[in-house]
Parts: C-alpha cells; structure tokens; sequence
C-alpha cells in the first residue's frame, strides 16, 4: 500500500542550512542528492520512503539524508517553463512518515537538465523552505510535501565529484568514514 501524502513537521531552524548537493552518475544514470547536516556528525540510515523512479532516506530524528531519482535523464520530462521558486524560507524539516511506498511521482527538468522538480502531489501552493542547499521542498497548507526542486546537478563519471565534494566538507579525513556518514545505495 502507497501512502497518498507526505506529512512533514515544520519547525524554526536551529542550526544553518545543511549541505546538499545533485550529483548525476553517469555510468549508472541515476541522480544521488546526498544532505549533510552537520560535518562533524555522523548521519545514520533510519528509515526511507520509495517509489519506483524515487528513494527519500531519513535518520533516525526523521531529517533527510539522501534522495536516489533511478530515472535516467534521457526520460525527465523537459519543461521549457521550468522556473525556479523564490521567497524560500529556512526551517528545520522532519519528515513523519517511515518505510512506506509512494505513488508515482512526476520529474521535471529545465532546458538544460540541471535543475529538476519532483511532484509528490498536484498542488502547486504552500510555502517553500530550504532543505539543504541547493534542495527546496515545497508544502501545502497542511505541511504535506508537495514537491522537491533541485538546483546546479553536476555529471559525475566513476564517483569522482561526489567525492571531491564530501572531502571538501569533511577535509582530508579518511575516506571510509566519510562514506558512512554519507552513505551512497
């Protein structure tokens, strides 16, 4: 059974806006949208929400941790009226629903195939608030996740920029903890 909303908590931040970053894996085609919350704590795999296109994962405190689009960019569907949402507010984001299956969702992209929208939910109104950077969800009126966007998606070939990115966020630091903070499927 797929659950038909995504209920999220909506509260004031209390730390800044995590890190979070599109990288589209060339060989397997697929995009990794890894969030990092905090450099010097580890982010731990609790939970997740799927479709068959679409992997949210969570901690254990319900923030998001990684998002997985299995779609291959070939198939996102191009809109040439893609714009990017303003008035985004920052706030700390818990998703309240676990391990369950979501109805198909609908991908957008812009011209380029850079920028790209996920629909959970036909409504379009409803605040916007930062997820991490580069990632913006937007809600209804009642905190349901209508949509994700996400910004400045980099190609990456063998792994290569993901990585470049994780060391520049965590430093020189060994490469097998990094992982396990920032866990790739």
């Amino acid at each position: 059974m797929s659950i038909e909303k995504i209920k999220v908590n909506v509260s004031t931040p209390s730390v800044t806006i995590p890190r979070g970053r599109g990288f589209y894996q060339l060989e397997e085609e697929e995009l990794y949208l890894p969030v990092i919350h905090n450099a010097g704590q580890k982010a731990r795999f609790f939970s997740y929400l799927e479709s068959d296109n679409i992997s949210l994962q969570f901690d254990r405190d319900g923030r998001l941790i990684f998002i997985e689009v299995s779609l291959a960019r070939r198939r996102w569907r191009e809109r040439p009226d893609f714009t990017f949402p303003r008035n985004i507010r920052t706030a700390d984001i818990r998703f309240l629903d676990f391990r369950n299956s979501l109805r198909p969702s609908r991908i957008f992209c812009d011209t380029t195939r850079q920028s790209l929208l996920l629909r959970f939910a036909p409504s379009t109104a409803g605040p916007l608030y930062y997820l991490a950077e580069n990632l913006i969800a937007q809600l209804d009126n009642q905190n349901y996740l209508v949509a994700i966007y996400v910004t400045d998606i980099i190609d990456d070939l063998a792994g290569r920029e993901i990585a470049a990115w994780r060391k520049s966020i965590y430093g020189t630091r060994d490469s097998s903890t990094i992982r396990e903070q920032c866990p790739l499927p």
